[in-house]
């Protein structure tokens, strides 16, 4: 259960909800607008279109009758779209819309998004109103949907993503080489002797071992940019999970590193956030990473993020035998 006021209860989609996600919403759709075939594929299959695809479902009751629904379909990293809200006509005033709207919210910021979107018509004022006082102010109409006048954001944690995120390639090989060891360096350099600092960066940012790493099946790598500039990057793989986890089926965050000029520009959080898109849209139950015991600033940073310990094991860097805590986030 997600939340409960009074008689509303709102708790998160199942597959044998689809009926009712489809019976609401397209009640309201032809009452006020016309169906177009993007809502008939999200109506009948939401478990493929926005389920697996990162999104989530929230459904209504009141006093256990189903009454109302809202998904926040996954746009990109960081950010939701909140779509597909409706409440059963004869269940309308009784202020369900706005108990959904609030827990939809709370999930994004749950799932570490920084920002939800939403797309709407300029007719329907009271719905309006309502996006208003929650937050959520007006933008450049830009949608994929022909009934849409308006289109609204609502930043969450008071910042919007000035970064662009994507996925690293054959091309970024040079960047990543440098920004690798740069960070590194940064990071560790004061804690570490010269010796062991250049074995283990001969060691782990060669070009070989780069190039291997952006070719692994089961591993992705994520640029941050500034601009033109290359700003900060992660890299996730599955597999190799510790004893400890709930689930076998999790997400490791090998790396998160960003220029040390970003630090406290919310650019850490941006590719942490990027890391649990991912392990939510690939099916991963989990996600865990390792962090050095004597790193407390990034230690705090992960318990922030909801991350606790679990486990430990030793992190060899050079020839020095190192011990990282090892904390998990369940999704």
């Amino acid at each position: 259960m997600i939340e409960s006021k009074t008689a509303i209860a709102i708790f998160e989609y199942e597959s044998y909800h689809q009926p009712w996600f489809e019976q609401f919403n397209r009640a309201w759709i032809e009452k006020y607008f016309w169906m177009e075939p993007i809502d008939v594929q999200v109506l009948q299959h939401p478990d493929e279109y926005i389920i697996a695809k990162g999104g989530r479902i929230l459904m209504a009751t009141y006093n256990k009758a189903m009454v109302g629904t809202v998904a926040l379909k996954y746009a990109g990293p960081g950010v939701y779209e909140f779509t597909k809200m409706a409440v059963d006509e004869k269940f309308q005033g009784l202020k369900i819309g706005r108990a959904l709207s609030d827990a939809a919210i709370q999930l994004a910021k749950n799932l570490g998004a920084f920002k939800i979107i939403l797309y709407s018509h300029t007719s329907l004022k009271t719905a309006i109103a309502m996006y208003r006082t929650l937050g959520f102010r007006e933008m450049p109409v830009d949608g994929p949907y022909k009934r849409s006048d308006i289109k609204m954001e609502l930043p969450l944690n008071g910042t919007i993503n000035p970064f662009d995120v994507r996925k690293a390639n054959a091309k970024d090989i040079d960047d990543l080489l440098t920004l690798g060891i740069q960070t590194f360096q940064d990071t560790f350099a004061e804690y570490n002797t010269p010796e062991n600092m250049k074995l283990y960066i001969e060691k782990s940012f060669s070009r070989e071992q780069l190039q291997q790493e952006l070719n692994e099946p089961d591993a992705a790598f994520f640029v941050a940019f500034d601009q033109d500039k290359m700003v900060g990057y992660a890299r996730v793989r599955k597999g190799n999970s510790p004893e400890g986890l709930p689930s076998t089926n999790a997400l490791e965050i090998e790396r998160i590193y960003v220029r040390k000029t970003y630090f406290g520009k919310q650019l850490g959080k941006v590719m942490l956030d990027t890391c649990i898109q991912y392990a939510i849209k690939n099916g991963c139950p989990v996600i865990w990473l390792g962090v050095w015991e004597f790193n407390p600033r990034a230690i705090a940073f992960y318990q922030k993020s909801g991350f606790t310990k679990f486990s430990e094991h030793t992190f060899i860097l050079g020839r020095d035998h190192q011990t990282d805590w090892l904390m998990m986030k369940t999704l």
